[in-house]
């Protein structure tokens, strides 16, 4: 499915389009900038097309995308501008959560700290090794791509975040 190029309103939105997950990988490009070997930049230029036929164009940086609906590039700079807002109370979690967002090249590799209040209905399920098991409601849902018309981020809901 194609996502349209205009709103409503006739303004530029991403230029996104839907990805059969069965059929692409995530494509990742590892190149220095300062590499001297035509090899790595070929390697580089091939990426990039590929990932302009895969993912399409960013709305707002006129890059490609890093994964279906997402720019890693534009999407860390939101994530960064974020970091004072939240605190996980531990600083090793914090860093490994902010690394996360900073590099994530999709929505699913995109770690989150949520406070517990904000989950719904947690309920005991069982106990395991190395503890307890719980099912909750997540009503917020969780992060999957920005939406640059409302410049907000787009959720998908889910009802029971563990069952």
């Amino acid at each position: 499915m194609e996502i349209l190029n205009k709103t409503s309103k006739g303004k530029q939105r991403n230029l996104w389009k839907g990805v059969d997950w069965d059929k692409y990988q995530v494509h990742v490009t590892i190149s220095s900038i300062n590499s001297e070997e035509i090899d790595d930049k070929v390697i580089y230029m091939d990426d990039i097309e590929k990932r302009k036929e895969d993912y399409g164009i960013c709305g707002e940086c006129n890059e490609p995308g890093t994964g279906a609906f997402w720019c890693q590039h534009c999407n860390a700079k939101r994530f960064k501008e974020n970091f004072k807002n939240w605190t996980s109370g531990n600083k090793d979690i914090d860093e490994l959560i902010q690394h996360s967002q900073l590099n994530a090249v999709y929505c699913l590799k995109c770690l989150k700290w949520i406070p517990y209040e904000k989950f719904q209905n947690v309920t005991y399920i069982t106990r395991e090794g190395f503890g307890k098991i719980y099912s909750a409601e997540l009503p917020e849902g969780y992060i999957g791509y920005w939406d640059i018309e409302n410049q907000k981020w787009y959720r998908y809901t889910v009802k029971k975040i563990a069952k």
